[in-house]
C-alpha cells in the first residue's frame, strides 16, 4: 500500500502556469487577425446586403408587372427601394414613389458613389434595366487596417447584377 501512495501522477503548478502563458501569448498573436477578418465579414454582408436589394427589385418587378426602382443617396449612404407610381424621368419622386423599404450602409461605410443619371435605377416588368449612365454602384468602406472597394455593375439588358470586391 506504501508504493502506491509514493507513485503519484499528475501535474505540478508550475507545467500548469507556463501552459496557460503559452495560450495567452499564441491567443494575442491570434486578436488582431481575428478582428480583421471580423470587419471584411461585416463589409462583405452589408454589399450583399446591397446586392440582394438589387435582385429583389428586379424580382419584384417582373413578379408584380410593375416598374420599380432604388435610389442612392450618397450623402445619407442610404439605398430606397421603391415602386414606380408614375412614368418618372430617371428620378425618385417621394410624393408619387412609394417607398417599399430604405437601408442604410454601415458607418464604417465612408462612401457611396453611382454614374446613374440621378442616382436612380429602374426594373421593367420584363426585368431589364432602365437607367441613364454606366450602371455602377460603387461603395467604399474603412476600419482597423482593412480598406474594402466595392463595384456592382448592372447589366441594362437582362437587369443581371455582378458584384466585385477588393480587400486591402
Amino acid at each position: 500500500m506504501n508504493r502506491i501512495l509514493k507513485n503519484k501522477a499528475g501535474i505540478t503548478l508550475i507545467e500548469l502556469l507556463i501552459t496557460v502563458v503559452i495560450i495567452g501569448i499564441v491567443a494575442a498573436m491570434a486578436a488582431p487577425r481575428f478582428e480583421i477578418a471580423y470587419n471584411r465579414m461585416k463589409f462583405k454582408s452589408a454589399n450583399r446586403d446591397m446586392v440582394s436589394t438589387l435582385k429583389l427589385a428586379r424580382s419584384m418587378a417582373i413578379t408584380d408587372k410593375a416598374q420599380y426602382g432604388l435610389y442612392f443617396d450618397p450623402t445619407a449612404k442610404t439605398y430606397t427601394l421603391f415602386r414606380d407610381g408614375a412614368d418618372s424621368s430617371y428620378a425618385y419622386e417621394p410624393s408619387i414613389d412609394s417607398a417599399v423599404r430604405v437601408d442604410t450602409l454601415p458607418s464604417e461605410f465612408n462612401y457611396i458613389a453611382t454614374d446613374l443619371l440621378g442616382n436612380v435605377l429602374f426594373f421593367r416588368p420584363n426585368g431589364s434595366a432602365d437607367f441613364s449612365g454606366g450602371g455602377n454602384v460603387y461603395s467604399m468602406a474603412y476600419a482597423n487596417q482593412v480598406i474594402a472597394l466595392f463595384d456592382s455593375n448592372i447589366l441594362a439588358s437582362t437587369g443581371r447584377v455582378h458584384s466585385e470586391s477588393h480587400y486591402y
